[in-house]
């Protein structure tokens, strides 16, 4: 039962440094990435149909050049997935799928949302002070008050600040810090 205990006790230490360590690899190409979240919006919307459903930096997908953006459009029956340097802003990726039922689910409820994603990314670096790393469009029940909202990473200082964005209110909730 010891060795166990010690077994378990060891690798939650080690989860929680190699999960701190990932933190501090995301911050560091955040921080040297040449372009923002935003631009990338702007790169990759020219060359995709719909709105935004998800948009995030990517650190370890870029092969050690500093990290790409990895935006996601949606159109009422296509995705489109779309990977843009976050050093040079070229587009080094595009993909195009059909949407599922839950896909064209979620892309429904947020054409109908207030608050689309821009004003959600404007929204969460007002409030926090940061900068854009990641917004996806959440409809779930994660939060009784709060079912389409925007889940949003940002990069404040040498920390990453999650905050949640109502999609209907524009109201925050939930925030905290990272690491």
């Amino acid at each position: 039962l010891g060795a166990c205990l010690t077994l378990a006790l060891t690798t939650g230490v080690i989860t929680i440094a190699a999960s701190a360590a990932s933190n501090v690899d995301e911050v560091r190409a955040a921080q040297a990435a040449k372009i923002s979240l935003k631009q990338a919006i702007t790169i990759a919307s020219k060359s995709a149909s719909g709105i935004l459903i998800s948009a995030d930096f990517d650190e370890d997908d870029s092969d050690g050049k500093g990290g790409v953006y990895e935006l996601e459009f949606s159109t009422d029956s296509v995705n489109y997935e779309i990977k843009v340097d976050a050093n040079t802003g070229k587009i080094v990726k595009k993909e195009t799928d059909r949407l599922d039922g839950d896909d064209i689910n979620v892309y429904q409820v947020q054409k109908k949302a207030k608050i689309d994603i821009m004003k959600a990314i404007n929204i969460a670096e007002k409030q926090t002070g940061g900068k854009i790393l990641e917004i996806e469009f959440e409809n779930d029940r994660d939060y009784a008050n709060h079912t389409a909202y925007y889940k949003a990473d940002l990069l404040k200082g040498n920390k990453i600040v999650s905050i949640n964005v109502d999609a209907n209110s524009g109201k925050t909730f939930a925030n905290k810090f990272k690491k």
